[in-house]
């Protein structure tokens, strides 16, 4: 009997995916024959006219790297790494060395498109999960040279709700609704939760109908006491005349009903094509499911309209002198509200964009200042964008034995990390600068307070106790409630104020953060390498390839040896081609162990004192430790900043450095970019980068003038049409 309204639904969300997502086309899968016909024509005589110098058979190559006999299969070889790292180079034209004649466009198109075929061929896509993740691919100095003439390229697009924002959505529109599930998860290959365009597949798409069906379902619910119809909860009054049994529903009700579905739903009227399809769809729907489900299955449709689902960017009217269009203003207000936020807009903000106030960017400048002055409209997705970032919200994705330190809390430090973003975006100036140097921290702050107060009456009720009792309580030992979390901080107990101050030789804001530090660590362990990689692709603006799937990433099992001991293995030259990119940059945080806790000593096995350390019989008692001067030197290179590069020693003189660095500031623009416009920048995006930075700079670096400078860009508000 529901069959056809089953279908009708399920279509309304095929179609919205159906051809909606705008992105670049699958190429046809390349065969090994052809394969090899591409390398043979493309590929060798790149390598021998740009790189055989350096990466060739007659001299010893450079980084051990011989070009010519890396084997093209990459499907029966372990060769897709290196191809992935020639990758990079070519892309960032970092390969060939500057003194070297460059390659024309056209050569590195080729040698790419060769790459990139030929990994998809053979399984072992890198290429396209690090380009997404990273999107450091464009060479830095093109982004933000001031004579960049590249042609503005953003295309039309329609990207599907994040999960945030369908969550919000149910909260509000569903309210009360138990059951409702989340349909959506984000990207996990991508620099940032929000990138992509996922589609929507069948999976998917039913959990859109039940989440439907169950809302509505409420929005409609009745029951028949004697032969009465009562309503259960609040269902509106343009509902209760659809689904009572002792009214025949007008074609004026069912408008009146649809009007007032799509008002809540989608913040609009429908149109008069709209309102006609669904009172066709109604009528037949009661006729094939009776009245009370027909009427249910068509109000539910409403909620599986392309706009509920979607995130439209596609532009309207006619393409100005360079192609392109601005975004309709009310694809405008849904882009500016999320934005900043995962709730609906708010009815000023779509009766701006209905008045024409958002027509001009001085109009959209003064919006997005309203809503970031307004403390009554939410604005979560900014404090998001730093705890994606810095990652420190992954510190509870790290387990960690409560017995090596039980005032570890990773959910504490999330919290303490969180609470210190704000405070330095409520002092709104030198973000990037105070969040990489501050030396303020929030500690425990929710419940610092209520703890100091319980463990001071413990204390109190102990010294009682054991003035009243000597000899009970002479081997006794206090033990106060609540977690130590302030010795992740260095401190002696909590602070009386916050936020408050830490050793200056000590901590220099988030990299050395507890929060960060966990986050970047392992069980029992620092991981040099995971802070390196962040260091490199998030503030040095470089990319490191993943592993190759066909090597076994692990350090020796030698509790015997440091951290930097037993990396060694990484400076084999086939890891070093990786590896150099993150070791260095990474071996500052060392001053830190795997808590977060500073330090000046690492501890490792004793072999000797443990195999003596045995009872009258023998028996072995168990390990002994001691410790060694913890080695916190590093260094920076291949950046195009050289005043950054050299050797460092300890994270603090490390942060600092970086933080004062120019550069290290607009690799961090290029993030935020990629946060707030969802995808990574390109070329076209050079002349919407650099305004961007001015801006930044020009307000002392003022996080709320860098999104109004990001909200009012021409890669914000234009798209180029398909086709153009």
């Amino acid at each position: 009997m529901f069959g056809s309204v089953i279908r009708v639904l399920a279509a309304a969300v095929l179609l919205c995916s159906a051809g909606s997502v705008v992105a670049a086309a699958d190429h046809k899968p390349i065969t090994l024959e052809a394969s090899q016909d591409l390398y043979k024509k493309h590929v060798v005589p790149f390598i021998a006219k740009h790189c055989a110098s350096c990466h060739g058979t007659e001299k010893k190559p450079k980084a051990d790297l011989v070009l010519a006999t890396l084997d093209p299969d990459m499907k029966v070889s372990s060769s897709a790494g290196r191809w992935a790292l020639v990758l990079d180079q070519v892309v960032m034209d970092e390969m060939p060395p500057d003194d070297k004649p460059r390659p024309t466009k056209a050569e590195v198109e080729a040698v790419v498109a060769w790459i990139k075929a030929e990994m998809k061929r053979s399984g072992k896509n890198l290429e396209r999960r690090e380009q997404v993740r990273n999107g450091n691919s464009v060479p830095h100095r093109l982004l933000f040279d001031p004579k960049s003439a590249a042609a503005f390229d953003a295309a039309s697009r329609v990207r599907r709700l994040s999960p945030e924002i369908y969550e919000a959505f149910m909260r509000d529109v569903g309210k009360g609704v138990n059951g409702l599930g989340q349909p959506f998860s984000p990207v996990g290959y991508t620099t940032f939760a929000d990138m992509g365009s996922p589609k929507i597949d069948e999976p998917i798409t039913a959990l859109l109908i039940n989440n439907a069906l169950a809302i509505v379902k409420k929005q409609t619910a009745f029951k028949i006491e004697s032969g009465e119809f009562k309503k259960i909860g609040f269902v509106p009054r343009e509902f209760e005349a659809l689904i009572d049994p002792g009214n025949e529903p007008t074609d004026e009700q069912i408008h009146a009903a649809i009007r007032t579905q799509f008002e809540k739903v989608v913040k609009r009227k429908p149109t008069d094509e709209e309102a006609g399809r669904f009172l066709s769809l109604m009528r037949q729907n009661i006729k094939d499911a009776g009245r009370v489900t027909g009427v249910r299955y068509t109000l539910a449709a409403v909620f599986l309209l392309p706009e509920v689902v979607f995130r439209s960017e596609v532009g309207d009217g006619k393409p100005d002198a360079l192609g392109r269009v601005r975004l309709a203003p009310r694809e405008l207000a849904f882009a500016l509200n999320y934005a900043l936020s995962d709730r609906q807009p708010p009815s000023w903000l779509l009766d701006e964009a209905a008045k024409g106030k958002l027509d001009t960017n001085e109009g959209v400048a003064a919006t997005v200042k309203r809503m970031l002055d307004d403390p009554k409209f939410t604005k979560p997705r900014i404090l998001r964008f730093f705890r994606e970032y810095f990652e420190y919200g992954k510190a509870t994705e790290v387990f960690k034995d409560a017995k090596a330190f039980n005032g570890h809390d990773a959910r504490t430090l999330i919290a303490d990390a969180d609470r210190l973003v704000e405070h330095v975006l409520e002092q709104d100036r030198q973000v990037l600068f105070e969040l990489l140097t501050t030396r303020k921290a929030f500690v425990a702050y929710r419940t610092a307070e209520d703890t100091k107060k319980k463990r001071i009456e413990a204390r109190k009720k102990f010294e009682e106790q054991k003035k009243k009792d000597p000899k009970k309580y002479a081997n006794k030992t206090l033990k106060l409630p609540g977690r130590s979390i302030y010795e992740s901080y260095g401190l002696d107990d909590f602070p009386d104020k916050q936020p408050t101050d830490l050793p200056g030789d000590q901590r220099a804001g988030l990299l050395t953060h507890p929060a960060w530090l966990v986050a970047f660590s392992k069980a029992d362990e620092n991981d040099v390498i995971h802070r390196g990689k962040w260091v490199r692709e998030r503030l040095l603006g470089g990319v490191v390839p993943d592993v190759p799937i066909t090597v076994d990433a692990q350090l020796p099992n030698e509790p015997h040896h440091t951290l930097r001991k037993r990396m060694r293995v990484t400076e084999e030259t086939y890891c070093w081609q990786c590896h150099q990119y993150m070791n260095r940059v990474g071996y500052p945080f060392e001053s830190y162990d795997h808590f977060g806790r500073f330090r000046k000593t690492e501890t490792i096995l004793d072999p000797e004192a443990t195999a003596k350390n045995v009872d009258k019989k023998g028996k072995q008692l168990g390990p002994v430790m001691r410790e060694v001067e913890a080695n916190a030197k590093g260094g920076i290179e291949f950046v195009p900043d050289k005043s950054l590069e050299g050797d460092v020693d300890g994270a603090v003189a490390y942060v600092e450095k970086l933080a004062k660095s120019e550069y290290v500031e607009q690799v961090f623009i290029r993030h935020a970019f990629r946060y707030w416009m969802g995808r990574n920048e390109s070329l076209g995006d050079a002349k919407s980068l650099q305004a961007i930075h001015n801006t930044y700079n020009e307000s002392d670096g003022s996080m709320k003038a860098l999104i109004v400078a990001m909200l009012t860009s021409d890669s914000f508000l234009y798209r180029v049409p398909s086709g153009n």
